[in-house]
């Protein structure tokens, strides 16, 4: 519990800089991979149960819940743009966010948990279908979550990055 803020640095340093690779990612084109048998790992974790909260929460618009997995100083990069706190997004897109994901039926393809001491990091490729103000919605979505161990055990996602 020390290490926590350079634990934080170090995750947020690592995550920045491959979000940094992303523009590489058109080089690729249409290029598919293979999907691995193993494409849910850690996921009935500690931390992969805050996850799946999180995302139930968002989906039935439980703001209470998603209040209370999300730490105070969470960031939350999402098309372009960053959200630096808990208050930032409740203010903002938090409501946006639950109303866009109500409607639609999000099929996971793969979700991974890594855990190291007190950092989970959650990533995962999702299949959203259904509609949003009347238009069809058929699309993958990608997720970055880092979540750090508290005090009290339990865990608290600190960035939130979609893409």
């Amino acid at each position: 519990m020390k290490n926590r803020p350079l634990t934080i640095l170090i995750t947020t340093g690592i995550l920045l800089m491959s979000a940094g690779q992303s523009s590489l990612s058109f080089a690729h084109g249409d290029e598919t991979h293979p999907i691995e048998q193993k494409a849910f790992i850690g996921v009935d974790s500690a931390a992969g149960n805050v996850v799946k909260q999180f995302h139930a929460a968002l989906q039935t618009g439980n703001e209470v819940i998603v209040r209370q997995l999300l730490a105070a100083n969470v960031q939350i990069y999402e098309g372009g743009k960053v959200e630096r706190s808990l208050t930032d997004y409740a203010n903002h897109h938090m409501l946006a966010d639950m109303a866009y994901l109500k409607g639609l039926t999000i099929t996971p393809k793969e979700h991974q948990i890594t855990i190291t001491g007190d950092v989970a990091i959650s990533t995962s490729i999702s299949h959203a279908q259904g509609e949003y103000k009347g238009k069809s919605i058929d699309s993958m979505a990608m997720e970055t979550l880092v979540l750090i161990k508290q005090v009290d055990g339990s865990w608290k996602i600190t960035h939130v990055h979609w893409s």
